[in-house]
Parts: C-alpha cells; sequence; structure tokens
C-alpha cells in the first residue's frame, strides 16, 4: 500500500475517532459539510502522488532507500541541502497545485526527523530504532499525520510542575508493561480531524523536576481516550461568491484532549529525558519554521499578484506611489525566498539528518511575520475600498443589474468588467475578509512567536565574532 489513493486515504478516516464540530459528535468527517473541506484539503497529498503527470509525480513520490518500492517522498529523511530543497518545492507545489496546503506529512515528518534527531543525540539505541520503525511504519501505510506541540498552558507566568492542575501540560500519569499512559490537551492543531496518528512533543524545555511532561510519543487518532474539539472553519463557496479557478481549501484547527491514553512503549520516543526537551522542541522548530515559510513563499506570491493585477485594472500601475508601494511588496516577497534558499543551502548536520540553518530559518519567518500586517496595508491601499462594498455574484447573475454593473463597475480597458470583479473578489480573500484576519494571526503565532524566533536569533547569531571584529578595528585585544 505504499502510496495510498485519495479513496483509499478517505476511508482511513472512517474510524471511529471523537471528533466534535458545534458541540455535535461528527458521524463522518468525508462528509461532514465543514470538515470535508479540511478532508479533501489533505487528500490533495494523494491526488499529487497519484498525479498522471510525471514531473509532479516524480515530485512527490520516491523510491524506498532499501526496497525501492514507491513511497512518499517527505518520508525520506533530508540527509543534504538537495534533499531541502526537495522539502521546499514539494511544499511549495502543493500549494499551487491543490489550491490549499494539505499540511499532513510535512509537519508530521518535521517532528518525526526532531525525534531521529534527538534520539541520536540522547544515547538511547532502544529510541532510535522505535523512531527508525515507526518510520518505516508510516512508509508502508502511507499516514497523514499532524503534529501536537502546544500545550494549553493555563497560567503562562508558572512552569508545568507548578501548575494549579497538572494536566494543562500533557504529561504521564501511570506506566506499565504496555507502556505510558497520558492525560493532558494539546491546542492550535492543524489538521488533526483528518490525520491518521498524531504525533507528541513537548512545547518548551522542561525542568528536572519536570520529567513526567517529558515525553514524545505517536498514537493513532482514533485511540481510546481522544477526544478532538474543532474550531469551524469555512464550507463550500456559495452562491453570492464570485467563482474561482480552484475548489475551497483550508484546514481546521482542532483542541485535542487525552483522557488517560494507552500509548504502547514501541511509540513512545521520549520518556523523562528532561534534559534533551529542549533539543526536540528546539529542533522541531527549525524544521517547522521552514515548513512555515516554504507554503508562504506561494501565498505571498498570489498577495503580491493581487496588488499588481488591482493596480492595473484600476489604471493605477504607472503612478508613482503605487509603484513604490509595489517595490515594498516584491521585496518582501522576494527577500523571504532569497532566506528560505539561503537556509537550506548551510544546514546544520546531526550525523546523517540535514536540519535547515536555525539562523537564517528564523530571520525568514520574523521577516515574514513582522512584516505582514504592512504587507496586507499595502494590497488593500492599492486595491481600494471596494474589495469589501463589491456587488456580490447573484448580483451579477441578476438581468436586470447586469448591464448597469457591466456599465459602472469597470476599469482599465485591458481587462472586462467581470475580470474586474473576480481579481476584487480574490483579493477580498486575501486581505478583507475573515479568512485573511485569520491568516493574520497564524502569521504571529503559527510556527510559535515572533519572540520564539527572536530568541532562536539570539541564541544562534555570533555575537561573539561581531564584537572581535570590532574590537581588533579599535586596536582592543580579544576578551574571553
Amino acid at each position: 500500500m505504499a502510496v495510498r489513493s485519495p479513496e483509499e486515504f478517505r476511508e482511513s478516516l472512517r474510524d471511529g475517532r471523537r471528533v466534535f464540530m458545534h458541540g455535535d459528535l461528527v458521524e463522518d468527517v468525508t462528509t461532514h459539510p465543514i470538515l470535508k473541506i479540511n478532508t479533501e484539503t489533505a487528500a490533495g497529498d494523494f491526488v499529487l502522488t497519484h498525479s498522471e503527470d510525471p514531473a509532479v509525480r516524480d515530485l512527490f513520490v520516491a523510491s524506498h532507500p532499501e526496497t525501492g518500492e514507491p513511497i512518499s517522498r517527505y518520508f525520506l529523511p533530508p540527509r543534504t541541502s538537495e534533499d531541502l530543497e526537495q522539502r521546499l518545492n514539494m511544499i511549495g507545489q502543493s500549494i499551487r497545485l491543490t489550491g490549499g496546503l494539505p499540511f499532513g506529512k510535512d509537519v508530521g515528518t518535521d517532528a518525526m526527523y526532531a525525534i531521529m534527531t534527538t534520539a541520536q543525540q540522547m544515547g538511547k539505541p532502544e529510541y532510535l530504532e522505535r523512531a527508525r520503525n515507526y518510520l518505516e511504519h508510516l512508509r508502508k501505510n502511507d499516514l497523514n499525520l499532524c503534529g501536537a506541540i502546544t500545550d494549553v498552558k493555563g497560567d503562562r507566568g508558572k512552569p508545568p510542575a507548578q501548575q494549579a492542575h497538572p494536566d494543562y501540560y500533557v504529561h504521564v500519569v501511570d506506566q506499565n508493561k504496555d507502556g505510558i499512559v497520558v492525560r493532558g490537551a494539546k491546542i492550535h492543531i492543524t489538521g488533526a480531524p483528518v490525520a491518521n496518528d498524531i504525533l507528541v512533543l513537548p512545547t518548551r524545555q522542561m525542568r528536572e523536576n519536570e520529567g513526567e511532561y517529558s515525553l514524545a510519543f505517536a498514537i493513532p487518532a482514533n485511540t481510546k481516550g481522544i477526544t478532538m474539539v474543532c474550531r469551524p472553519s469555512r464550507g463550500e463557496r456559495g452562491p453570492s461568491e464570485y467563482p474561482a479557478a480552484l475548489p475551497v481549501r483550508g484546514l481546521v484547527e482542532a483542541m485535542i484532549i487525552f483522557d488517560d491514553v494507552l500509548v504502547p512503549w514501541e511509540r513512545v520516543f521520549m520518556c523523562g529525558e528532561w534534559p534533551y526537551s529542549m533539543l526536540l522542541a528546539y529542533t522541531f522548530a527549525t524544521y517547522h519554521r521552514f515548513t512555515g515559510v516554504s507554503y508562504k513563499i506561494p501565498a505571498v506570491e498570489i498577495l503580491a499578484g493581487c496588488a499588481v493585477a488591482m493596480a492595473e485594472m484600476n489604471g493605477i500601475e504607472r503612478a508613482g506611489h503605487i509603484r513604490a508601494k509595489l517595490v515594498d511588496i516584491a521585496a518582501y516577497v522576494e527577500t523571504l525566498k532569497a532566506l528560505a534558499t539561503a537556509a537550506i543551502k548551510s544546514p546544520v548536520m546531526y550525523d546523517d539528518l540535514a536540519v535547515p540553518n536555525p539562523l537564517i530559518t528564523n530571520m525568514a519567518k520574523l521577516h515574514f511575520a513582522s512584516r505582514y500586517h504592512e504587507i496586507i496595508g499595502l494590497v488593500q491601499d492599492i486595491s481600494g475600498g471596494i474589495i469589501t462594498t463589491m456587488p456580490t455574484y447573484l448580483d451579477w447573475q441578476n438581468e436586470e443589474l447586469h448591464k448597469r454593473l457591466e456599465h459602472y463597475l469597470g476599469g482599465s480597458p485591458r481587462y472586462t468588467t467581470e475580470e474586474r470583479l473576480r481579481m476584487i473578489a480574490l483579493t477580498h480573500r486575501m486581505v478583507a475578509s475573515a479568512e485573511s484576519a485569520y491568516m493574520e494571526v497564524v502569521t504571529v503565532h503559527g510556527e510559535g512567536s515572533m519572540e520564539a524566533q527572536r530568541m532562536m536569533i539570539y541564541a544562534e547569531s555570533p555575537f561573539k565574532e561581531y564584537r572581535d571584529f570590532a574590537l581588533a578595528a579599535a586596536g582592543i585585544e580579544s576578551h574571553a
């Protein structure tokens, strides 16, 4: 079964999992009015591995390094800069070809390879063997994954061991010959309702008295004791919305509750080794921020395209102040692309695993997040207020109104009125809708807050080298 079909993936989700939406237990996530959008977005990965275009299929499908059978390329650990470049291309093409990021195997293998990196450093052969066996399980069954990292945290001013409720962080409550029993909750888990397996990692550095919180494991999503509470996303495009070339795509966030869940020992990759919790969280953050940058590149390319198209359709593309805004937007997009490329050209090696350069990866994510709202404002400014006040598609289709709208809502003669209205509709979705507001929050907090990126940039920056250059220039001997 090494590379599953979209239908095989959909069928795998009909497994009795406990998923709630709007307070109701969902019978089938593949047919639910909202969650089916989530299902089809995740299914995009399986569509791509079965593409009739050899170039697309070759990008997403690789040969098993030992058996030669076809497997998802995501399940090949990155060993070189070229491997990281393949991941960058895969994630970008996922959006360009399907209209939405499947966001399963990418984030799942971010967690998987962080686990493998940490297992190599811990010096416990059993953890590394379990991780390698689990990777083979993923390859064989072509599983869709989600990464459960962020705990609900309770009082943010207190560490896990000092919380009023110990369950504010996922922790071990019992151990026996079969495995560990865990309790707690993870939140903001993208794509969880349509994941086959959940990979759980610590969200932070743990202390000596927090061994029970220092754990990493994998568990099927339908395991007894797991409940998901989903935040609604949008459904299918309604009749008042202008048609688009690609269907609606998007992923639902979920809170995952672990109510005394038994995790078999063969799926446990950390249990009590608190000194290594930071390495695991840190390495995952680097991989995951690289994934985040990878999918943000096509997103901001479309954003920039909206700005250019709206400027042309409004007939203002030659105005000096508009050109200045377009230059700012282009510089933002191209800097993000350049940083992503730089991150893969100088990876950090952990034995035979390549990790994107942590300093540059965090610079890329901070660049994207810190300027995103500014860029949204520029696109809004270029586009004009019509992106929030335009008539609906139902108005456009009304026989009495159509000719009047055609007459009054035209712009540059290079484009028809309908083309302008379709671009206005797309720009509305990108910068002036509930979806865009959601994306603005994700930009700040997705893959870690901007402060988290600053902390990693501080940790990775060669400040001593900077100082020594300045000392030498001033004729001062280097200090220890």
